[in-house]
Order: structure tokens, then sequence, then C-alpha cells
């Protein structure tokens, strides 16, 4: 083979791109994590909602924050930098550089042009891990969360992957490069830190969020975001056509259920596990009950989704049934996250 295939990395299946592969990453650094702390000490339940009525279908909605990984890092005391911008030779250089001294890259990538998953629509924020390469066959070696096994990905795909721009934000050529210490911050530190990001970024209480918007588009961060498409909803049948109407609402299933979201629930149940595993390793107790909680709204995303999957070739049908769902989500979680606040208030 000419080029090089890092054996020592082990990769392992998850519910979510960015928290499966910083949980493969650590383990190779010899620091294991179940996928849903990762997920958890990354802060990593969000909601962003992005409406232009000038794009096909209107409305985007995601259910994470964009620095996952970077917060995992700043939470356990991981040193980080994620490159962007580079040109594709550039890019490529960099990270064959890392492979060609044994350390698995992980990149930006747009499952549309990874043609090992044949996905349908463009998604440029996927998070993956490259273990090697072989520049007589044109491949690279591949691990990714949706796939038991490391997988082949020509070359030529990979850099259109990395290069794509689309929502929710450009692939940009970006990778990771970590500098992982043998000892890590502690949970019983880490975890209060990550669970008053989590909380203060949805209530709306981290003054310096932003997200790029262009001109004619309408975003909300966290729970204000989800109110913002709660409170849109009932007005998507004025300003869509059948056709994009029936898009938009195929769209919501694949983005809060069938995608890498924590195996459905927009992410929601995740972070309940998250909070479950966290009451009964470093507490409080207020988290378990917090945890169920997180999981039942989890649950009401998943009823929604799948009610605009269901009636989605009547979208006017289908936003009717969907919106009394929305309205009760908009509660919940401001409730939610409020509590969880206050849980967490005065943890070291």
């Amino acid at each position: 083979m000419a080029g090089v295939f890092i054996e020592e990395f082990q990769h392992a299946p998850g519910g979510h791109c960015g928290s499966t592969a910083m949980r493969d990453m650590l383990r190779f650094y010899g620091h294991e994590f179940t996928e849903d702390m990762m997920f958890g000490l990354g802060a990593g339940i969000d909601f962003l909602y992005y409406k232009n009525e000038e794009a096909f279908p209107p409305v985007y909605i995601g259910g994470r924050t964009p620095d996952l990984e970077q917060n995992i890092c700043a939470h356990l005391g991981i040193g980080m930098e994620l490159v962007t911008g580079l040109e594709p030779d550039q890019a490529w250089a960099a990270v064959k550089a890392m492979l060609d001294e044994g350390l698995p890259a992980m990149i930006h990538a747009d499952v549309y042009y990874l043609d090992y998953l044949r996905a349908k629509r463009h998604f440029p924020a996927h998070r993956i891990i490259l273990v090697g390469y072989d520049t007589d066959r044109q491949v690279a070696f591949v691990a990714d969360n949706d796939r038991d096994d490391i997988q082949e990905c020509s070359l030529a795909s990979l850099a259109e992957a990395r290069s794509a721009s689309f929502l929710p934000r450009p692939a940009d050529n970006a990778y990771y490069s970590f500098d992982v210490p043998t000892t890590l911050v502690p949970l019983v530190k880490a975890v209060p830190a990550a669970v008053e990001l989590a909380a203060r970024q949805n209530l709306g209480l981290d003054d310096g969020r932003s997200y790029f918007a262009e001109v004619g588009t309408e975003v909300g961060l966290g729970v204000a975001g989800v109110e913002a498409f709660a409170g849109d909803m009932a007005g998507w049948p004025s300003y869509m056509t059948p056709k994009a109407l029936e898009m938009q609402c195929k769209l919501v299933y694949v983005s809060a259920e069938k995608g890498g979201t924590g195996y459905g629930g927009n992410f929601r149940r995740m972070y309940g596990r998250f909070l479950l595993e966290a009451a009964s390793r470093t507490g409080p107790d207020d988290f378990a009950p917090l945890g169920k909680e997180f999981i039942a709204i989890g649950d009401m995303w998943s009823e929604l989704s799948f009610t605009f999957k269901e009636l989605s070739a009547d979208g006017t049908a289908a936003v009717a049934s969907a919106h009394p769902i929305a309205d009760e989500i908009c509660s919940h979680e401001r409730e939610a996250f409020a509590a969880l606040a206050a849980a967490n208030r005065g943890r070291p």
C-alpha cells in the first residue's frame, strides 16, 4: 500500500457524528468515555432555527451547538486547534502529514459527496475521522459514526466533501489538531461547567452567541429558536408552495429524527442519557429526574418528526397536527433548562 493505515485506531458506530468522533479520538489517546458523556461535556444540546423565504425549502433546523468539539476540549483541558479556509490541496497536505505521523485526522465533510454513504441531501457539517490513505488506489480510510467498520472513500470524493458549502455551514476544508494530556480535568469539575454552558446558551444568557446570517434570513438560537420555529410553523402553508411545504415536512423529519441526532429525538434523549450518567457518577441527584425529562422532550420531538413525515403529502394537514406538539415542546424546554440551571447552581 502506498500510504498508511493507523491500526491502533478503534472505531464503533454511534448516534451522532461529532460525539462519536470525539469518543473514538479520545480512546485513541487513552481516555474512555461514552458517547452520551461526550455530547454532554460538549454542551451539545442546542437549537438553530434558520429561515429564508427564498430558499427551498425555506426553513432549516438543527439541534446541536456548532461548538461541541471545542467545548469538550475546553471542559476536559485538551488543547485543540480548528483550522479552516485552506485551499483543497493545502487541506489534504495538512491531514496527510498528520496521518504520516500516525495521528488520525478529524475533519468536516458534506455527506452528499462521501461515496460510501450515498446520501441524497447536502450536509457539510458532518464530522469524520481519517485513519489512513492509499495513493495507489486513490482512497482514504474513514471512521464514520454511520458505519460499523472503517470505510473507503475516493480521494476525489473526499476533496469535494471537504470543500462543499451548504447549510448549516460550509465544510471549509476544516480539520482539527489535538494536544491530549495524560490526565484530563475530572468529571466532577468538567460536568458542572458543561451543564452551565448548555443552560446559558439555551436560555439566551450567553451574550457572545451568534450565527452567520445572510440578508433576508431570520436566525434563532436555543429556546428562543424553538419558539420562533413553533411560532412560524402555522404560517408555512401561506408562504410555501405545496411542493416546498412537502419538502419542508420531510426535512424536519430528517433534521430532528432520521439524521445523526443521537438515535432520534433531536438530541434531547441523548442529553437526557448524559444527565442520568452524570447523576450516577458526579451528582447531583437532581440531574436524574431532569435526565428523564429531557428524554421525554426527545420523545415529543420524535412525535413531531414522524407527524411531519407521515403527513408530508398534505403539508397543511401536517402543520395542523404538528403545531400543538411544537407548542408543548416550547414550554417543556424552557422549564427544563431553567430547572437544569437551578440544579447546577453552586456546584464547583
